[in-house]
């Protein structure tokens, strides 16, 4: 269970409730340019599908919310071996955690918010879960997170060439790391 709150941001466990604000941003174009693509058709069975049947305890699926109001999703989980390997971490006795995320109410975006939300899952994951590393691959293109991420600390450690499928065609991404002191 996550609870997590500073100033005006929350960041909370995602509930069955919040079934229709992940539809509302999961068909808006705006998001999807960025997040799973505008190519794909979100329905209340598909959300619920894609984020709610899931069952696998090890993924943290949260809401993030700005002065009591529902902006974002994220999801925070410990990097698997098949991860280890692809992105090359020679050292599976680190413990790595991986991040993906968007703010799905536009009119919230460019407000610092993502890095704040950011910070606070990187706390979160060093005091509760003694993380030594944390990463995430974002498109190459995605210029806003890009800055938010490094904003937060994150740095680029490589180029992930045609990396996943978004909107019909293979995307690079990079993999980016933060590192705990």
């Amino acid at each position: 269970m996550v609870d997590i709150t500073q100033d005006k941001i929350r960041i909370r466990t995602m509930v069955p409730g919040d079934a229709a604000v992940l539809l509302k941003w999961m068909t808006d174009a705006r998001v999807l340019e960025f997040y799973e693509g505008r190519d794909r058709q979100y329905t209340e069975e598909l959300i619920q599908e894609d984020f709610f049947e899931e069952n696998n305890d090890s993924v943290m699926k949260v809401i993030v919310e700005y002065d009591g109001v529902p902006i974002g999703y994220g999801q925070i989980y410990p990097m698997g071996d098949e991860d280890y390997t692809h992105y090359g971490y020679d050292n599976r006795n680190e413990t790595v955690y991986c991040l993906d995320q968007f703010i799905g109410e536009p009119n919230y975006w460019n407000k610092g918010i993502g890095t704040e939300y950011i910070k606070l899952v990187l706390k979160f994951l060093r005091e509760e879960k003694q993380a030594d590393a944390v990463v995430m691959d974002p498109h190459q293109d995605n210029v806003r997170a890009l800055k938010c991420y490094q904003k937060a600390g994150f740095r680029i450690l490589k180029s992930l060439p045609e990396h996943e499928l978004h909107e019909g065609k293979m995307r690079d991404c990079y993999l980016m790391e933060y590192r705990y002191q």
